[in-house]
């Protein structure tokens, strides 16, 4: 499956990188083989030459950050995903992570509880901002709450953070004020 792509901005390049991470995990694991730079190039199906040389600079660019090993076998060169290209995909996965909204609301909240130790500042951070990206509302202080089943993506998110056993998920069905949680949510 083979996509043409116009690389002509600063942004594309963000994408750009995702996917050569993604083709390199996806090739290297499902057929056990390993895609050379030439057959990541080729991929994209550039149009033109500076398009090739941006998807170059690109795997360039993921090499120098140790994202991925270029392996030297005689005139070929072969791409191997890091421990760090693992990481930093699964991370944009957490990141691209979505949920995605039934025909119909089920008349359940969602509350999404957590309590994490002083010293993860960062991942409190980052989980409640993850929250808000699905969509989450605050309900109170380190409380959040939403109307669709979203069980598996919390657990997804807190278990990338290690802080799992922090987060509480909980579906209620009465649920103070729901009637302003309703209108904000646009269920009415």
């Amino acid at each position: 499956m083979r996509q043409s792509i116009t690389l002509t901005t600063p942004s594309v390049r963000g994408s750009l990188t995702k996917e050569l991470l993604r083709i390199v995990h996806n090739v290297s694991s499902q057929k056990e083989v390993v895609p050379s730079t030439n057959q990541l190039i080729d991929f994209f199906n550039p149009e033109g030459r500076d398009a090739r040389n941006r998807i170059w600079k690109t795997i360039k660019y993921l090499e120098e950050k140790n994202r991925i090993h270029i392996e030297h076998r005689g005139e070929e060169q072969y791409v191997y995903l890091t421990a760090e290209g693992r990481i930093k995909l699964n991370e944009d996965a957490i990141w691209d992570m979505v949920v995605h909204k039934p025909r119909a609301w089920d008349q359940k909240w969602r509350l999404v509880m957590f309590d994490l130790p002083a010293d993860n500042d960062r991942h409190r951070h980052s989980f409640r901002v993850k929250l808000e990206d699905l969509g989450f509302r605050l309900y109170q202080r380190s409380v959040f709450i939403f109307p669709y089943e979203c069980h598996d993506e919390i657990h997804a998110i807190a278990k990338w953070y290690g802080i799992n056993e922090h987060i509480r998920y909980i579906v209620a069905t009465e649920v103070h004020d729901t009637r302003h949680f309703a209108k904000l949510f646009d269920l009415l």
